[in-house]
């Protein structure tokens, strides 16, 4: 019969060494802060959405501070969990708020917002499978990514309403990136009583 022996040495149990390093609460809070107030913008701009220019500026902005916040996490990542996930969803928002401002077209407007969205949203669920636990809400983000690029392909004439579904998809986004974030349960390693 094996004796129970304790010990304060690391745990070798599968749940401790398969628990993923979570990253800083001040990077993920990056990534809330630029979702939020990208919508908390594109909500309150309601009256300058018919001008096709500013809804493009408005989106292309809104990308290049989500490729931002991206490479922030991917630079803050790099050293203790290597992975390509944000290094690529960084790259996507970013090619994607280079050739917005060249969009001459509403329904073009949509299929960039539209291509950006379904990117973004297949990069999340392959993070979630490739190394599970260390993005956190990818299935979330990944299904309303989704969604984004569904909705925008079926409005894709009305730039009004593409930039909507894009400040809804910010704000729901950065609202569960933000319970995430200051969700205590998850930066408690797994422990198993007996």
């Amino acid at each position: 019969m094996a004796a129970a022996v304790t010990g304060t040495g690391p745990s070798t149990t599968p749940e401790a060494s398969d628990h993923v390093a979570r990253m800083p609460r001040s990077v993920s809070l990056v990534r809330v802060v630029v979702l939020l107030v990208a919508g908390i913008v594109i909500a309150f701009t309601a009256t300058l959405h018919e001008q096709l220019g500013f809804d493009r500026s408005v989106a292309a902005i809104a990308l290049g501070g989500i490729a931002l916040a991206h490479l922030i996490e991917w630079t803050s990542q790099r050293s203790s969990a290597p992975g390509a996930v944000p290094l690529l969803l960084a790259i996507a928002a970013a090619a994607a708020a280079v050739v917005l401002p060249f969009t001459a077209t509403a329904i073009l407007f949509a299929c960039v917002i539209s291509a950006w969205a379904l990117v973004s949203a297949l990069l999340e669920f392959i993070g979630s499978v490739v190394r599970p636990g260390s993005r956190a809400d990818a299935a979330l983000l990944g299904a309303s990514g989704i969604l984004l690029a569904l909705l925008t392909l079926l409005v894709r004439e009305d730039p009004v309403a593409v930039l909507g579904f894009f400040g809804a998809y910010t704000i729901i986004a950065g609202v569960f990136l933000g319970i995430s974030a200051f969700d205590t349960r998850r930066s408690e390693p797994a422990r198993r009583d007996r």
